[in-house]
């Protein structure tokens, strides 16, 4: 019988000391690796917590800039990119982060839903009429300026979509039936917009088309006039008709407009329009060209704020509506929360691009042209 000498049996000892004392080490690791993540989830979820609380002070910061301008009776007649609330705000030092924003004009843009104002008569009476310019003209020399092909229906499939009954608006028109044989089939809403991309689901509209379109368009609750004091270039040619070339240059000139009664009366002199008389008033030529297309007032604004506090980063887009004597009120708000690991270092935000972009083109832009750029510069977002 052989006997296990003291040094075996010391060996066995040491090897099962190694043994538990790995066991150990590796249950600790994995406590202190719980822990840590436990840790991160819970400073994550505060930090987004008080983002999201500093997100709503900015929001409430543009509510009380755009009731301001609205009270000060030297800014209240008309709205443009000169005033307080097109400024942006600046990078403000916050506890544990940054936050920063900027307000824009949602009427500068040509908002869908003022297709609804549209039936099959005078949808064919305005593109009929040489002269006369009004939403549906408008949309479709915006499409030729962007090189996207026109049509008349691009105009009424649009006004189908909107309008409650089943009836086309005309042969250009497209109701159920016509969507029902499309890939995916889709239901036709016959209300209003709530958001521009759902122009892709309109029959004639591919998605890069509507994507290359989102910086001018918006979806807002009713009909609303383009404000021509905020309009962009391009917006302002494709209103603009057979006068584009002249109708830019006078609004370029003599932008902002106090109130729409001037811009007309100024518009006509530089046209060389005569005035259509008759026994009790001079009729302006331009607002009967133009007639309830235009405005100098601004009822929706888009708010666009980026908050970040250490690894969490938000960005909240917010549509406001101001009326005179009621409170501002937020009607749409989305909120996103932008991963701080996923871009690459050299890559800059939304609104860095924005700034970057705006301070390599402000000098020039103000020796070229009088046209005044907003701090959301046709941002889409």
């Amino acid at each position: 019988m052989i006997k296990k000498g003291p040094s075996q049996q010391s060996g066995v000892a040491l090897l099962a000391a190694i043994v538990l004392m790995l066991a150990i080490t590796l249950i600790l690791t994995n406590i202190f690796y719980r822990h840590q993540i436990d840790v991160s989830q819970a400073t994550m979820a505060l930090h987004t917590d008080q983002a999201l609380l500093i997100a709503m002070s900015g929001e409430g910061w543009a509510r009380e800039i755009l009731e301001e301008d609205s009270r000060n009776p030297q800014t209240n007649q008309s709205d443009h990119y000169g005033e307080i609330w097109a400024q942006a705000m600046p990078l403000l030092p916050v506890e544990g982060g940054t936050l920063t924003g900027c307000i824009s004009d949602l009427q500068s843009r040509v908002n869908l839903n003022s297709f609804s104002n549209y039936n099959g008569g005078s949808l064919q009476a305005e593109l009929n009429h040489v002269d006369n310019m009004g939403l549906a003209k408008t949309w479709l020399n915006l499409l030729d300026l962007l090189e996207i092909p026109a049509s008349p229906a691009r105009a009424a499939t649009i006004i189908d979509w909107l309008d409650p009954d089943s009836t086309i608006v005309n042969s250009f028109g497209a109701e159920q039936p016509d969507y029902d044989g499309l890939q995916p089939s889709r239901v036709v809403a016959n209300e209003r917009i709530s958001d521009t991309t759902e122009l892709a689901d309109i029959a004639g509209y591919r998605v890069q088309e509507v994507q290359l379109l989102l910086p001018w368009m918006a979806a807002l609750p009713f009909s609303t006039p383009i404000n021509i004091n905020t309009a962009s270039e391009e917006l302002l040619f494709a209103m603009g008709g057979n006068y584009a070339t002249r109708f830019v240059d006078m609004i370029a000139e003599n932008r902002p407009f106090s109130d729409i009664g001037q811009f007309h009366s100024e518009l006509d002199t530089y046209l060389g329009f005569v005035n259509l008389s008759n026994t009790s008033a001079n009729i302006s030529k331009s607002s009967q060209i133009w007639k309830n297309l235009l405005s100098v007032n601004t009822e929706f604004f888009q708010l666009y704020l980026e908050v970040a506090i250490g690894e969490a980063r938000i960005e909240v887009t917010s549509v406001l509506q101001r009326r005179q004597g009621v409170p501002t009120i937020v009607v749409a708000r989305t909120m996103v929360m932008v991963p701080v690991a996923l871009p690459e270092p050299e890559d800059l935000s939304e609104i860095e691009r924005l700034f970057e972009k705006n301070e390599g083109q402000a000098q020039q832009s103000d020796e070229e042209s009088n046209i005044v750029q907003p701090a959301c510069l046709m941002m889409g977002i």
